[in-house]
């Protein structure tokens, strides 16, 4: 009779076994961030809580946060809204961004965050702070650039003028057009 059962036993276990694997990848999944069901408008996948970093030489090089995270697939982009995140210079200090919303491609690396009047923001180690209304991060050249009215406020100095290039390699930093300087 115990012979008999065993089938039934061994489908019961098998049954477990996989519901057990399916519960422990959603939580692997999930991480920090949840899913919800995709649309066609709002991407293939939604994530809310969604981070992202990377590491080199075992220390974290930069990570970027959001609020929700719309991927689509095909387009090989992630749509990013509230958006904060660092990254770290050789010398050990960090660079913090943050911004409205912001545009990932994850086959370049490239990055565009944007925020209304001045809502894209870069907090430099020195204690100066840069606000655009676009900038771009162009991971090929490793640089940041915006095109639009930028202004720079530090100890002392305001700098405003129309688009910046800033190279974190070299920690080079030139606003390009119409340059105006208050010193206080």
């Amino acid at each position: 009779m115990v012979w008999r059962t065993l089938p039934l036993w061994v489908g019961i276990v098998g049954a477990l076994a996989v519901l057990g694997l399916v519960l422990v990848s959603e939580l692997r999944l999930q991480g920090n961030a949840t899913t919800a069901p995709p649309s066609k408008v709002e991407g293939d996948h939604i994530l809310t809580g969604f981070r992202l970093s990377t590491l080199r030489d075992g220390e974290r090089e930069w990570e970027i946060s959001a609020a929700r995270a719309r991927l689509f697939e095909r387009d090989h982009q992630a749509l990013l809204d509230t958006v904060h995140g660092t990254v770290r210079m050789d010398d050990g200090s960090t660079v913090e961004f943050e911004g409205e919303a912001a545009l990932f491609d994850t086959v370049s690396g490239d990055l565009s965050i944007t925020g209304e009047r001045g809502g894209a923001v870069v907090k430099l180690p020195s204690g100066y702070v840069l606000r655009t209304d676009r900038l771009d991060w162009v991971q090929s050249r490793g640089e940041l650039v915006s095109d639009d009215k930028v202004v720079l406020n530090g100890p002392r100095l305001a700098i405003q003028g129309v688009g910046v290039r800033i190279r974190p390699a070299t920690q080079e930093l030139t606003i390009l057009n119409g340059v105006r300087a208050d010193v206080s």
